[in-house]
């Protein structure tokens, strides 16, 4: 994962900081395919475009760059447009500190074979409301971007959900318990395991299936 790490980092310079918020990790993929697309189909373009300008019969050959060139800069403006899309949620939307609740695969997405993570929150509205969302953080299964139990701003505009992958901290929000408590649930269907804390080793008592407070460290997880 060396590799992918290297990749956010050196991407991060140009669209992220103009539009000031993160790409996923499916972004950042895509932009890089879709340079390498470009770059070759357009270096290829002329190349053959020169050679045609002698040889006639080797213009027929044109149609392989011009498509790549072509896919390389639609890959680049699908990303252009969906960053933008988000940077506008950001700068226009309402601002909610969240808990990290849980995760869920994002199918758009494989990385090394398996797919990406989305992040859960919840949040209380400007009534109040405890709510639940799903971000498309799309990260790397395994990555500790988003830890459960953390805090992180997300935003809402005309329905639509944004957030700031910077934001993500180890904050206490007034009402922590019950967004971060699992919701009403009849305790004869609760079935409890031991688990293991996997920040501090302790071992202690949680139900299956629901999000686990360490009793020691604090710590939230998903109980398997």
């Amino acid at each position: 994962m060396g590799s992918t790490d290297g990749i956010e980092r050196n991407h991060r310079t140009d669209v992220e900081e103009r539009y000031g918020i993160g790409m996923n990790i499916g972004q950042k993929i895509l932009l890089i395919v879709g340079a390498a697309f470009a770059a070759i189909g357009g270096v290829l373009t002329v190349t053959f475009a020169g050679i045609g300008m002698t040889f006639r019969e080797m213009r027929a050959f044109l149609a392989i760059p011009v498509f790549f060139l072509v896919l390389g800069l639609c890959f680049i403006a699908a990303v252009l447009i969906g960053v933008y899309k988000k940077s506008v949620i950001v700068k226009k939307g309402t601002r909610y500190p969240a808990k990290i609740y849980s995760y869920t695969e994002n199918t758009a997405y494989i990385v090394n074979g398996r797919f990406t993570v989305n992040v859960i929150v919840h949040y209380f509205d400007k009534n109040q409301i405890e709510r639940e969302v799903v971000i498309p953080t799309a990260f790397e299964k395994g990555s500790s971007s988003y830890p459960i139990g953390m805090t992180m701003d997300i935003y809402e505009y005309r329905g639509k959900y944004g957030w700031d992958p910077k934001s993500v901290r180890n904050e206490i929000l007034p009402g922590e318990q019950e967004l971060m408590d699992d919701k009403p649930v009849n305790p004869s269907k609760l079935r409890m395991t031991a688990v293991q804390c996997p920040n501090c080793g302790a071992s202690y008592q949680a139900a299956a299936g629901y999000t686990g407070r360490c009793p020691y460290c604090g710590s939230y997880h998903n109980v398997e």
